[in-house]
């Protein structure tokens, strides 16, 4: 029984249908994980800075684990591609991330801090409403499937937290070191994916992304294609969270405010 539950889990490629964008398991998964990402922030928001910082370790010694298991997954099936396991994803920066932050001291650790409050919280957003890797590969309950959908769930609730407490600064210091961090990891993914033909960070190509004119700007020419995806990681998620903490720091405000008109 557990064998077989087992062959299911870790199922190779293209065994059975892939859960696949905007489906069914897709948009039920997705409501599932915004009810546990519901649940556990609320019992989460009140945890001191120093709870967060145990539990930015916990969860970076956790995601390294299960980062291994997908590393096997795919070498015992011999996907061995850039692509199918080299850990250098936009998203993959934050398992870095939470060791840098978490165990980390100086300027590496406000590097973590940045990445988490800056990066994580529209990442792991934009891959719940747009799954392009793992959901598109196979059945929403192998193990790759609930990883990704666990994983994004993570550097949701943490970049959260981080950005609930105003312990790390959103400004444009924190905005520098993020921008420093991620540009120098997209620079070493255009350089293997020149190499290696690869697409890390889908900076080579817009693989499984639902919009056509993207599409149509990659098919017009490589290099504004590529442009576009690192002005795109650069920009957005600073923007996202430079709005997200704004809006974060009235509501304290009103409550606060409130609680004294009391």
């Amino acid at each position: 029984m557990m064998s077989q539950l087992g062959s299911l889990f870790f199922a190779p490629l293209d065994a059975y249908p892939a859960a696949g964008m905007f489906t069914t398991p897709h948009l039920i998964s997705l409501v599932v994980c915004l009810i546990i990402l519901l649940v556990a922030l609320k019992a989460s928001l009140k945890k001191s800075w120093e709870q967060v910082m145990k539990l930015t370790r916990v969860i970076a010694i956790v995601v390294t684990i299960l980062e291994g298991v997908k590393i096997a997954y795919n070498f015992y099936y011999g996907y061995t591609w850039l692509d199918a396991w080299f850990p250098l994803s936009f998203c993959s920066l934050f398992i870095y991330a939470t060791w840098f932050s978490g165990f980390g001291k100086g300027t590496i650790k406000k590097v973590g801090d940045a990445f988490i409050v800056m990066g994580c919280l529209l990442g792991g957003i934009g891959f719940l409403l747009l799954p392009t890797t793992s959901l598109m590969r196979y059945p929403i309950w192998h193990f790759l499937c609930l990883y990704s959908l666990f994983f994004h769930m993570l550097m949701i609730y943490l970049s959260v937290l981080y950005l609930w407490h105003r312990c790390v600064p959103i400004n444009r210091y924190t905005y520098v070191y993020f921008s420093v961090y991620f540009l120098i990891s997209a620079l070493i993914c255009i350089g293997l994916n020149t190499i290696y033909d690869s697409n890390l960070m889908i900076l080579r190509e817009p693989y499984n992304v639902p919009f056509k004119f993207i599409q149509e700007i990659k098919a017009q020419s490589q290099m504004a294609y590529t442009c576009l995806a690192t002005l795109t990681y650069l920009i957005g998620p600073g923007l996202f969270a430079f709005g997200i903490s704004a809006w974060l720091k009235a509501k304290k405000v009103n409550n606060q405010t409130s609680d004294f008109s009391y």
